[in-house]
């Protein structure tokens, strides 16, 4: 059984993991059979993977060595329990991109030790990175290094950013239980419906569907060159490319705009084209934009210091190199009447063909993008009806048809497909409520949720919370959980554990206790899936 623990800044902190890991070669401790030790540039962490005999370890040694890994506050992945996907990106790619490797040794600190002599030596020039041959070995085929996976979302740093507004008291994970939904207050008469709008049935009926996350081809790979005169950006939130708004770029950095906005400190990986160029460079946040500042302009903003290395370098050297070279000047684009805000949300919508479904990918005060299943007319004017997220009745209003992205227009600048509908008008019930909508979106996007379960439920449960808004992150095996309560400088917000997904080793009490050490608002999920935004709403809203 070989079991993975994650380090950071192994060479600055040295005398510290020494002693936080001291106690796993304790003779007390359950008998190592040999060490490998790893370390991954991209991401200045060491990775000790540590060989046990399964039957001699046993359930007390597992409990021992999750229990180390808890008070030092690293990650700790076992391979084994991993989905045969996230085993391959595991051990083919992110094991790949290690560019030192200790292999053979009988104890965790005398490899951590021999590990960071090598890195040293490395920087000094006197030492050659040693290949990763045992790879093979390990029954999978050798790895490439072409297009590493990330496995884990940008990890921030370690300087804390000013103090957060207070995170809601750590509640039990007993506090909510899935069981038959709380029945909403009689809605209100719903006035005359217009003509031409969609019926209460047919909104109803498409509102109560699954939501499901958007496929590759709503935010998919760019194909083509780019249209001439523009630079297109994307940055990755919640595994998904969410589009951006160019202020400023150089080889230094950005000026970046959003609805949705990462946190100061965090690090995001952005991606930048230019007719026949792509560049991916990764970056630290330094600036945010305030509440105050994002409500004037309608558009929130972020600064990015990018880190390049070698690769990303000169693809964004080319790709700027280009850009002057066709006498293209970034100008701050003029700023939007309201704030825009990613989700995925089901609407209905009235046309003269009748009531057509789709998504809207984003919302504002004044209007929304939608990607509907039937193409719409552009300059016509339609209405529109969606559920909320209230447990009242649809909103409702007419819209107009102000702009049309096309599948290859999206497929050459990485966007989605759709149409922009500007809304008109809305009685006031129905704005009042919209706003307050609005509102509750615009709190999700600030928050981010950790999601712990298998890899089917991890899947429907964080579409479900993306298409609400949340930023999500999850995992289905209690180590790589572990890892991703700590990737970040500043802790998750909430974190959400499927009940099925809970084992022996793994019970409520553990992951109260796990979360409860991090301040972490926790809750255990029971039933339907889609039940996952009320539990995090009443953690982080009150709702």
């Amino acid at each position: 059984m070989e079991v993975f623990f994650v380090v950071d800044q192994p060479r600055q902190r040295l005398s510290h993991w020494m002693q936080a890991l001291g106690p796993l070669d304790d003779q007390r401790a359950p008998e190592i059979e040999c060490v490998d030790a790893y370390y991954e540039p991209t991401t200045d962490q060491a990775l000790l993977g540590v060989r046990y005999d399964e039957a001699a370890l046993g359930r007390e040694g597992l409990a021992f060595l999750m229990e180390i890994a808890l008070l030092s506050e690293i990650g700790m992945i076992q391979p084994a329990q991993l989905s045969d996907g996230d085993r391959r990106r595991f051990l083919l790619d992110r094991i790949a991109r290690c560019s030192i490797h200790v292999s053979d040794r009988r104890g965790v600190v005398f490899a951590l030790t021999e590990l960071v002599k090598q890195l040293r030596e490395l920087r000094s020039g006197l030492h050659k990175p040693q290949a990763l041959g045992n790879i093979a070995a390990r029954g999978l085929p050798r790895p490439t290094t072409a297009e590493p996976v990330l496995l884990a979302p940008a990890k921030g740093t370690r300087n804390l950013p000013p103090a957060p507004p207070p995170v809601p008291t750590a509640k039990s994970t007993r506090d909510f239980v899935a069981g038959p939904a709380a029945k909403p207050p009689a809605p209100p008469p719903l006035p005359a419906r217009r003509a031409g709008s969609p019926t209460l049935k047919q909104t109803a009926e498409y509102a109560a569907r699954a939501v499901a996350a958007p496929d590759s081809g709503k935010y998919g790979t760019l194909a083509g060159p780019t249209p001439p005169g523009i630079i297109y950006a994307r940055y990755l939130r919640s595994g998904r490319w969410v589009p951006l708004r160019i202020g400023a770029l150089s080889l230094r950095g950005a000026a970046l705009m959003s609805g949705a906005l990462p946190r100061v400190n965090d690090h995001v990986d952005v991606a930048l084209s230019y007719g026949t160029h792509r560049a991916l460079v990764r970056g630290n946040v330094g600036k945010v934009s305030s509440v105050q500042e994002a409500t004037m302009s309608g558009t929130a903003t972020f600064s990015v210091s990018f880190q390049l290395d070698d690769a990303s370098r000169r693809q964004l050297t080319a790709l700027l190199t280009a850009a002057r070279a066709a006498n293209v000047t970034i100008k701050p684009p003029p700023p939007r009447a309201a704030r825009r805000f990613p989700v995925e949300w089901p609407v209905c919508l009235g046309t003269t063909r009748g009531a057509v479904r789709g998504d809207a990918l984003d919302v504002s005060r004044d209007g929304m993008f939608v990607h509907p299943v039937h193409a719409l007319s552009l300059g016509t004017t339609i209405h529109f009806s969606s559920v909320l997220d209230d447990g009242e009745a649809p909103v409702s209003g007419r819209c107009k048809v102000v702009r049309h992205i096309t599948e290859a227009e999206a497929r050459t600048a990485g966007l989605s497909p759709g149409f922009g509908l500007n809304i008109l008008d809305m009685s006031e019930a129905d704005r009042q409520r919209w706003n307050r909508f609005l509102a509750r979106i615009e709190k999700r996007a600030a928050l981010r949720v950790l999601v712990g379960a298998n890899p089917s439920r991890l899947t429907a449960i964080q579409n479900v919370l993306t298409a609400a808004g949340y930023v999500v992150t999850g995992g289905t095996d209690p180590g790589m959980l572990m890892q991703l309560a700590a990737a970040e400088s500043r802790p998750v917000d909430a974190a959400l554990i499927d009940a099925g997904w809970l084992t022996p080793q793994t019970s409520a009490e553990w992951v109260e206790s796990m979360f409860s050490a991090r301040n972490v608002p926790s809750a255990i999920l029971k039933g339907d899936a889609k039940r996952s935004r009320a539990a995090i709403d009443r953690l982080l809203l009150g709702a």
